[in-house]
């Protein structure tokens, strides 16, 4: 990998590093693409892609082309996607480190904290406290020209095709930062603006409410 890459991602490291007892249950090995992983992503993200920080997005299982056009765009630091530190990095970074990385987070198994997974009783709870979230995840607000998030994302919020990421299991406050960067057209990456347009729509309540059922899914 380039140097200037590792000086860049290490600087980055040191200010952004988990604390010591995150690290010391990090793998000592990053699998597949060994330093590239080590040096410029793991700190934050995780080896294998499951972030344990709320305001860092997981990786692990996301669409690999949408993974690989996020670079692009941080590395472009124009308006679509403002981030010091993914946008000092990603500019070090080739457009084969850029599929790499994309190629190897895809490839990874999401491990999100669930309470879909636990008892009825509990799962029911759940259920109903979040019905507001659940109800615009598939129905939308058709009052308000609000497509549900289902028929982009797909059913379970996997994702579809290249341009619509997965979602489920990602980190409530993450998703919900992004609708509102959406929302005050400060992301500009959605095509044909489709999400600055549906998040423009939605008040402070629907965003909270979307993004925790939305992290709750498996």
């Amino acid at each position: 990998m380039h140097g200037s890459v590792l000086a860049v991602a290490l600087a980055l490291v040191a200010l952004v590093a988990a604390p010591a007892h995150a690290q010391s249950a990090m793998p000592k090995q990053p699998i597949a693409t060994g330093p590239l992983v080590a040096a410029v992503c793991a700190a934050c993200h995780g080896v294998d892609g499951n972030s344990q920080r709320p305001g860092v997005p997981s990786l692990a299982g996301q669409i690999q082309p949408y993974l690989e056009g996020q670079l692009h765009a941080f590395a472009a630091q124009g308006e679509q996607r403002v981030s010091g530190v993914m946008g000092a990095i990603a500019v070090n970074l080739s457009a084969d480190e850029m599929k790499q990385l994309a190629t190897y987070y895809a490839r990874q198994q999401l491990r999100p904290a669930t309470l879909l997974e636990v008892a009825p009783r509990v799962r029911a709870a759940t259920s109903r406290r979040h019905g507001h979230g659940e109800k615009l995840f598939f129905e939308g607000l058709p009052k308000k020209g609000v497509a549900s998030c289902a028929s982009c994302h797909g059913g379970r919020a996997e994702g579809l095709s290249d341009l619509f990421p997965r979602l489920a299991g990602q980190h409530e406050s993450y998703l919900a930062e992004q609708l509102r960067r959406f929302r005050a057209r400060t992301r500009t990456t959605d095509p044909r603006a489709m999400m600055r347009k549906v998040s423009a729509r939605l008040t402070d309540r629907d965003i909270e409410a979307v993004s925790r059922y939305l992290a709750l899914l498996r």
